[in-house]
C-alpha cells in the first residue's frame, strides 16, 4: 500500500460483513479520565509505537501466546469498559459472544502523526470479536479482502467503539497508513496523537513446552 495515498470514502467498494460501528460510544469526560488513567501506566517502547498489555502479553516475535504470557486479571478500570463494550454490541454481534466469558486481553496502542500498523488479521489464538476503542485523534482504517482485493476505508472518530467478527474478522486484513493526515468526505484531516484499547478473548493458549 502506497502509505502517502490520501483515500475518499467513496473509495470503498463494500463494507464487510461482521463490521459493527458505533460513533459517541464515549462521552469527552470519560476519553479525558482513560488517558489519564493509561498516561499514569508504564508505556513499553519495544516496536516502533509505545504500546501497554494487560491481562496477556503477545509475543509478536513467535505470534502466540502460552502461560508465559499471562500477566494477571485487567485492572478494574479496563474491566468497566470492557463490559460497557458489550453493552454497546448489537444482538447479532452477541451471538458471537460468550456471555460468560469476558474479554481477558487488551492491548493499548499509541500512535503519533505519521505512525501506523501493517494490513493484518488477528491470529487465530484469539477468540471471535475483536473490540477496539478510539481515544484522541480521529483517523482511516483500511480494510482489504484477502481472497478478492476489495477495499473498504472506515473512518474511526474519537471516542467511538469497532467491533470485528465473522467475515470483518477472519477474511479481512485491517490496517493503518503511515502517514500525517487522511482524507475523508472531501477533507484533508490532519492526524494527532490517538490511543487505541483493542479486547481480545483467548482461544489457544498453548503450554509453554509446545
Amino acid at each position: 500500500m502506497n502509505t502517502e495515498l490520501l483515500l475518499f470514502a467513496d473509495d470503498a467498494a463494500v463494507t464487510p460483513d461482521g463490521l459493527e460501528y458505533h460513533q459517541g460510544f464515549l462521552t469527552p469526560v470519560e476519553e479525558d479520565v482513560l488517558l489519564a488513567q493509561i498516561d499514569a501506566s508504564e508505556w513499553l517502547t519495544d516496536l516502533s509505537r509505545r504500546v501497554l498489555h494487560f491481562g496477556f502479553k503477545y509475543d509478536y516475535s513467535n505470534r502466540r501466546l502460552d502461560e508465559t504470557a499471562r500477566i494477571g486479571p485487567l485492572p478494574e478500570w479496563l474491566t468497566c469498559l470492557a463490559r460497557k463494550v458489550r453493552e454497546a454490541a448489537s444482538a447479532d454481534m452477541k451471538l458471537f459472544l460468550d456471555q460468560q466469558r469476558p474479554f481477558e486481553q487488551a492491548i493499548i496502542n499509541e500512535y503519533e502523526p505519521g505512525q501506523g500498523i501493517a494490513p493484518h488479521i488477528d491470529r487465530d489464538c484469539f477468540g471471535p470479536v475483536v473490540a477496539t476503542v478510539s481515544l484522541g485523534s480521529g483517523i482511516n482504517m483500511d480494510f482489504v479482502q484477502s481472497a478478492t482485493g476489495e477495499n473498504h476505508v472506515e473512518r474511526l472518530a474519537p471516542r467511538s467503539l469497532l467491533l470485528l467478527y465473522g467475515d470483518a474478522r477472519i477474511a479481512w486484513r485491517h490496517g493503518i497508513a503511515k502517514r500525517r493526515k487522511d482524507k475523508w468526505q472531501g477533507q484533508t484531516l490532519e492526524r494527532k496523537r490517538r490511543v487505541s484499547i483493542t479486547f481480545r478473548t483467548i482461544t489457544d493458549l498453548r503450554s509453554a513446552q509446545d
